[in-house]
Order: C-alpha cells, then structure tokens, then sequence
C-alpha cells in the first residue's frame, strides 16, 4: 500500500487520523535531542503533538531547546525520575488529550519520515496488539540491524536480530518483547495493562510491561517496514557502571516477579554462570574490569529485592 493510500485508509476508519502524542525524553543531552527533535517535526502525519520531558535540572539545556524550537511543548519533572517515571509523568499528562496513541522515543534517535503513518496503520488493523516497534538500526550504519524486539536466550531477553545477524526483515516469530527506544502504544492497552513499573528506574522497564501485556491477551508486533536510526548507548555510555547495574538488576527483579521459581532459578544460574563470566572478559579485554563490581552490585540488589534508583551504581 502506498503512504498516500496508507494515509486515507487509516483517515477513512474513524473520519480523522488518530491523533498520536509523541513523548520524548531527555537527560542532559542537547545536542542529540535537538536532532530527534528536528526529525520528528517533518514526519509526514496530519494529526500528531509533541511532548519534550524534561528529566535534568539545567537551565541552560532547558532554555536552548526552548529558543531553538519556540513552540514545543517541554515538560519539566525538576529531577531525573529515570525512563520509567520520566515516561509516565508524559503518559499521564498527554493522556489528558485523549489521543488514540502514544509514541514514545529515546532521545538519540533520527526517525524516518513516515514512521507513524506505518506504525499507526499496523495497530489500526490489528486490534489485539498492544503496542508495536519499528526496526532499530544503527546510526552510523543504517544497513545493520540493532534490533527488531528481543527473544528469550538462555534466560536472558537478547536484541532480535542484533548486529544484522540476519536478513532485514520481518521477524520469523513473534517477539518476546519490544525494545523501549521507540514505542507506539494503544492507549487503551495503557489504561488496560499500566504504566512503566517505577520501582526498576532504569532498563527492563518495557520488558516487564510486554509480560504484563501479553498476560492480559495482547499481542506485540515489530514493523520492519518502519525503521529509525538509533545512536546506541549514548544516554548510558558503552558498559557504563550504570548500565551493568541495572541490566543485571532488573532482569532478576523482572524474573522473580513474572517467572515461576523454576524460571527464575534458570534466570539466576545463566546470570552467574553466562553473562557474569560475558561481561568480565567483555570489560577485561577493555582494560575495564574494574567495572564488573557494578554489574556484582546489581545482581546483589536484585537477590535482595532492592527497587528504585541506585545511589552508586
């Protein structure tokens, strides 16, 4: 279907486009957002808003984005709430609006054109998907996939189709779950199923929502023919201690909570026995390894149940 027959078709369903409000998220990156920004202000959609959540404190990023785009909407949280408060103080405040749709983006990402026209018409016509994804690609390297969802593997939900191991297109079977850098949400499966679980902070948060959704019948779809350009790692930084914090923190918060005790002991013996020894020759072969005490602190937190942001990562 071409865009302009895409266009009327999803027009014709309701006498309008569905109005979509894009949420998205900023942490003390200017540069980047001011770039996201940019490219999500010429997409090719009749009936869509833009929210900029503010999650940093400075001033002057606030004041530059404001003088650069005059008539954006910026909303300030006045602290870093993390991915998962920063999203749903947007959530709740654009559910205001009442759109059909919410889309929510990283801030380091360049988005095609008509993406939402091609996401929008995938969730118009499959009523039991809750939310759905493009494909991810690399920035610098467009051609080479990021991720197309994740896929359980060995206990672990890895990117789909990371490093374009394999040929651009649509998944051969459903996703485990959705990566949360660009997220088209059914706002009626948002008030159905919930908002981001706060308690996780950072990483891990839209894996616990895509188990929370498919609990409840939806499905999750990835749309290859929609694709953004994504800047990855920029927020966190490549291996950061934040980063091995919370990855190994809140999959064992996410497992205890969604898997049976069987699961979740499988969960616990890959962590120690796979990703640990990954993450140590991944860090040593970086002259890192230092690092690896963060990725130990948040296994500990995580056998212990402890939720929210991090004091030291």
């Amino acid at each position: 279907m071409s865009d302009s027959a895409t266009d009327k078709a999803i027009a014709d369903a309701k006498g309008r486009s569905p109005l979509v409000y894009v949420i998205i998220l900023n942490y003390n990156n200017l540069r980047d957002t001011i770039e996201t920004i940019g490219s999500v202000q010429v997409m090719r959609y009749d009936n869509f808003k833009v929210l900029l959540v503010e999650n940093s404190t400075d001033r002057a990023v606030i004041e530059a984005i404001r003088v650069k785009f005059p008539g954006l909407e910026i909303m300030e949280t006045g602290r870093n709430l993390g991915y998962a408060g920063g999203n749903n103080a947007g959530i709740l405040h654009t559910m205001e609006q009442e759109p059909d749709y919410i889309f929510v983006l990283n801030n380091d990402l360049r988005v095609e054109p008509d993406i939402l026209t091609t996401l929008v018409h995938e969730l118009e016509f499959n009523r039991d998907c809750a939310a759905c994804q493009p494909l991810v690609v690399y920035a610098e390297n467009p051609e080479i996939i990021w991720s197309a969802g994740t896929e359980m593997y060995l206990g672990y939900p890895r990117l789909y189709l990371k490093n374009g191991s394999r040929a651009l297109g649509h998944p051969s079977a459903p996703p485990f779950g959705l990566v949360g850098c660009a997220l088209l949400f059914r706002v009626s499966a948002l008030r159905d199923v919930g908002l981001f679980d706060e308690s996780l902070f950072l990483m891990h948060e839209e894996t616990d929502w895509c188990i929370r959704a498919k609990k409840k019948g939806y499905s999750l779809l990835v749309v290859p023919a929609a694709r953004v350009q994504h800047k990855v790692s920029v927020t966190l930084g490549s291996l950061s201690a934040p980063y091995l914090y919370y990855v190994s923190r809140n999959w064992l918060l996410v497992a205890r909570k969604h898997f049976k005790l069987s699961g979740y002991l499988y969960v616990l013996l890959t962590e120690v026995l796979v990703r640990f020894p990954y993450y140590c020759w991944l860090l040593l072969c970086r002259g890192e390894l230092r690092r690896i005490r963060s990725y130990l602190s948040g296994l500990k937190d995580g056998l212990l149940s402890i939720s929210g942001e991090a004091k030291s990562p």
